[in-house]
This record gives structure tokens, C-alpha cells and sequence, in this order.
């Protein structure tokens, strides 16, 4: 008589994975937990953490970091508060090390006219310069747009011929309005914890609104860590690990499960980037 078998059989389920695409590990509030922080990304869900750079030698400082670490990938850039610190020397020596492949853009750079650290025309000048820069060295753009939509949509307009390797709204706090004259020049959009305050958009309804029209395929998240925490965490020092929280407030909103937008988030940032 046979003796029929019976096959047992170890399914692993695939754990999702998600990214956070603009960090600040080096800052104050979090560098003394960088090693923790880059240790627990496996458990915490996190494929891999995007460091931007905010000044020379911020940016400096954010390729050491890269190198060191395996998952973690860098930009190069100088933030509009810093804008009056924009110089050559920054620029031949973003050329001369743009090779490394874990620089994944240009940024961030932009407009910043809600506190104003840097006067209006330096803050153009440099904004420009940086697109000029990506556009040279064949990478993405990372954007830093606050309180300056009219100025910060005509610079990218006058300049579209070089904005090729790819733009990224960081940040996106603009309405839906906005989201559809950006996507006329390629752009993506990065939404940190913000979004779930509701408020930050003027309201949760144009909040919902703008999530709901930026297509899926241009939707990135991100911490902006130490900065803008998701609820139910606000007021605390964010970190990378907190962008799941906002994947799940964006997947709600879209009526998709989180599995399913954090997947789609990671895919979307790597696509950006460039990452493998």
C-alpha cells in the first residue's frame, strides 16, 4: 500500500518595505541616534533613507554618511535659508564627486519666503543655479518651495528645458490647482507627516483634494525628519520610521490599503532616484 506523503511547507510572508525620501539624520535633534536609527531600518519597515543636503559642507557630511551606510543615500544641496553661502567652490565640487552612486539629486534648493532668511533675489539666484547644476551633472532636482508658489513655478517654467533628469516637489503643501500645473512640468510630490495635520493645507477637504490629484505613479513620502512628525506622533522629534504613518493617512484617503501604497511609494522613489 502507498503511503501518501504529506508535504509541509515554511511560507514566509514578504514584509513590506517602504522608504523615507528626504531625511536630516545629521541634524541636532537625531544625530547622536544615527547608528540606532540606521541599525532598526530592517525592523521598522525601511528600505532605505534619502539624507539631504542643506549646505556645503552639510552636504559634505551627508556623502560621508552614505558611504558608511549601505541604505542610506544622499543630496547634494544648499537649502534657500542658506542661499547667500551658495558658491563655486560648491559646484565643482558637487561635479567632482558626482560619480558616487549613492548621490541621488540635486537639493534641496528652492524658495523659502515664510521666514525669509535669505533675501528674494539671492534665494532666485540660487534656486536657478541649482537647476543649472542638475541639468549639468545629469540628476534629479529636489525642491524646497514655501509661501512661493507664483515664483516658484515661473522659475521652473522659464527653465523647463532643464529640468529633464526629474524634479521633486519636497514637502508639497499647495493645493490641487497647483498639482496640475506642476505635473505640466513633470514634476513629482513628496508629502511628509504635514498632510495629516489637515490645517497645513488650509483645510483637511483641500488637503484631501491635493493628495487625491497627484497620480500615483508621481507619489513619493516622506519625514523630513527631525521635522513634521505625523500624527499621532506630533510634537515629538520625528524619524524615518514615522513615514508609515503618513502612508497610511495617503492610503486612506485614496481608499487603498497600506500594503498597497507603501509599495507603491517605495517603487515611485526608486524610479526617481534612480535606485536599484
Amino acid at each position: 500500500m502507498a503511503i501518501k506523503k504529506k508535504l509541509c511547507y515554511n511560507v514566509r510572508m514578504k514584509k513590506v518595505m517602504f522608504a523615507d525620501s528626504h531625511a536630516h539624520l545629521l541634524s541636532e535633534m537625531l544625530f547622536g541616534r544615527v547608528d540606532e536609527i540606521v541599525s532598526n531600518m530592517s525592523t521598522d519597515g525601511l528600505d532605505f533613507i534619502v539624507e539631504v543636503g542643506t549646505d556645503f559642507q552639510d552636504s559634505r557630511v551627508s556623502l560621508e554618511l552614505a558611504n558608511k551606510y549601505e541604505r542610506v543615500y544622499c543630496t547634494l544641496g544648499v537649502h534657500p535659508h542658506y542661499a547667500g553661502s551658495y558658491c563655486d567652490e560648491f559646484e565643482k565640487w558637487a561635479a567632482s564627486v558626482i560619480r558616487n552612486p549613492k548621490i541621488v539629486a540635486i537639493g534641496e534648493c528652492g524658495l523659502d519666503f515664510h521666514y525669509m532668511y535669505s533675501a528674494k533675489p539671492i534665494q532666485i539666484e540660487t534656486f536657478i543655479r541649482h537647476i543649472k547644476l542638475a541639468d549639468k551633472l545629469g540628476i534629479p532636482l529636489v525642491v524646497h518651495s514655501r509661501d512661493a508658489f507664483d515664483e516658484t513655478y515661473r522659475i521652473l517654467s522659464e527653465n523647463k528645458e532643464l529640468l529633464s533628469y526629474g524634479v521633486l516637489m519636497h514637502c508639497y503643501s499647495y493645493g490641487a490647482e497647483e498639482v496640475r500645473k506642476l505635473l505640466e512640468l513633470g514634476c513629482y510630490f513628496s508629502l511628509s507627516g504635514a498632510v495629516t495635520y489637515g490645517k497645513s493645507y488650509e483645510s483637511e477637504d483641500a488637503a484631501r483634494e491635493a493628495v487625491m490629484a497627484i497620480p500615483l505613479d508621481r507619489l513619493l513620502v516622506e519625514t523630513d525628519a527631525p521635522y513634521l512628525t505625523p500624527v499621532p506622533f506630533r510634537g515629538k522629534i520625528n524619524e524615518p520610521k514615522n513615514v508609515r504613518h503618513t502612508i497610511e493617512h495617503i492610503a486612506k484617503i485614496w481608499g487603498k490599503s497600506f500594503d498597497e501604497m507603501a509599495g507603491i511609494t517605495l517603487e515611485n522613489t526608486k524610479r526617481f532616484f534612480k535606485i536599484n
